[in-house]
């Protein structure tokens, strides 16, 4: 065990209390204007605890654009990114600081690791402000680097469940769900294990006028899943690995099936860049056995099926917003007009001072639906959606604008009554 010298930088900032209002209000004017872009900052409690910036509403007006992003870790937490842009007078000026988190991090120790972590990164900026002499800099020397020892090797794992029911005189419906999955993470392979069930019940009541029964209807839906997948690190660009699955579900008609598929995949970018941008090509191929519950519209009651299948992932977060966008295909080599291609795309920009528009849109063609009921399917099974339906096409699309307007600023926290 050696010592090393480790110099941790811990930035107080503060203001004078007793100030004047009219000197407060003088270099409020010329403090750093600070937009921040991240879903899991708690903005009350840094408006609270950071106060030497002006937080402002419009990315177009802020000196610094903060940009955070997040990716799965090792150890359950997360990998969070923080990009610091600079704009308007500090154009040109750009870091990055990246933290990880632990599995169980509170809200509390979250939200810590964050101020302090934006508190660093805007030192370069700040340095050039009228704010800089508020600055001061403390060491925490001779600390001893200890070796770590992971009882647990790497491994995460993770338990859920829920349950739920509600009703009224005519319905009542009852859902269970439950999960337990194992990760295990390195640089240079990945293993992570899953096993989930669900249980849905649904009971539908029809009476007259005089309260009497007249129509009854009992649904239930079962499924649950073993996954496992393990993926081997191939340099900067590159990986593989092998995915198995076992599962079993009503709705899809299946009492039984496994299958197993190894695969490759390229990105054009570098992984440690994954949470800003990606641009992943993947290529798999397998074999699936399966059970049916009923016999299917190819009247099979079993069978085995050869695949392979192709897909591409784009990701960009930007200062204008984000967008991250896909192609999928897949075929059963049996027969090549048995396909499902599909496209999905969402995306947040910026487009004006104030306006912002977000879109989500998937689509597909889902030709390759081998395990339908060779039944018809009934008025009722059409409206309850009891089990999977032929279809031509899916779609789902969502589209949002949103438009602020007034003061840019918004540094004053008043939380009462919220």
């Amino acid at each position: 065990m050696s010592k090393v010298l480790i110099g941790f930088i811990v930035f107080c900032f503060y203001f004078q209390s007793n100030a004047q209002s009219d000197d407060t209000s003088a270099t409020r004017d010329v403090a750093l204007n600070l937009y921040i872009d991240c879903d899991d900052c708690d903005m009350l409690y840094l408006r609270q605890n950071f106060t030497i910036v002006n937080y402002v509403r419009d990315r177009l007006v802020a000196d610094v654009h903060v940009i955070v992003t997040e990716m799965d870790n090792g150890g359950g937490g997360d990998e969070l990114t923080f990009q610091f842009i600079g704009r308007n007078r500090f154009e040109g000026m750009k870091d990055t600081l990246v933290i990880n988190t632990k599995a169980d991090v509170t809200e509390s120790e979250l939200r810590k690791q964050i101020l302090k972590t934006l508190e660093r990164g805007l030192v370069p900026f700040i340095l050039k402000t009228k704010f800089a002499d508020k600055i001061s800099i403390s060491y925490n020397l001779d600390k001893e680097v200890k070796d770590v020892v992971d009882p647990w090797r790497n491994w995460v794992f993770e338990l859920d469940l829920s349950a739920y029911l509600n009703g009224q005189q005519s319905y009542k419906s009852l859902n269970m769900w439950s999960s337990i999955s194992a990760t295990r993470i390195t640089e240079n392979i990945k293993h992570y294990t899953s096993i989930n069930q669900s249980y849905d019940e649904s009971e539908y009541r029809i009476y007259d006028e005089n309260d009497s029964l007249i129509y009854s209807l009992d649904v239930f839906r079962n499924s649950a899943r073993f996954y496992h997948t393990t993926v081997w690190s191939l340099g900067d660009h590159w990986g593989a690995g092998i995915e198995g699955n076992m599962w079993t579900s009503t709705y899809s008609n299946t009492n039984f099936a496994w299958d197993v598929m190894p695969a490759i995949e390229y990105n054009l970018f570098k992984y440690k860049e994954a949470s800003q941008r990606q641009l992943r090509l993947s290529y798999a191929a397998g074999f699936s056995y399966i059970y049916y519950v009923d016999t299917t519209i190819y009247n099979k009651i079993e069978e085995g099926l050869f695949y392979h299948k192709f897909n591409t992932q784009y990701k960009q977060v930007v200062k204008w917003g984000s967008i991250e966008g896909g192609i999928y295909y897949k075929n059963y080599l049996k027969d090549f007009s048995l396909y499902s291609l599909g496209v999905n795309l969402s995306t947040q920009i910026r487009l004006i001072k104030g306006l912002s528009l977000s879109l989500y849109g998937n689509y597909s063609l889902p030709r390759n639906q081998v395990g339908l009921v060779r039944d018809q399917a009934s008025t009722e099974d059409v409206l309850l959606q009891q089990h999977e339906l032929k279809t031509q096409f899916s779609y789902y699309l969502s589209v949002g604008l949103s438009y602020t307007f007034g003061s840019i600023y918004n540094n004053v926290v008043n939380p009462r009554l919220d």
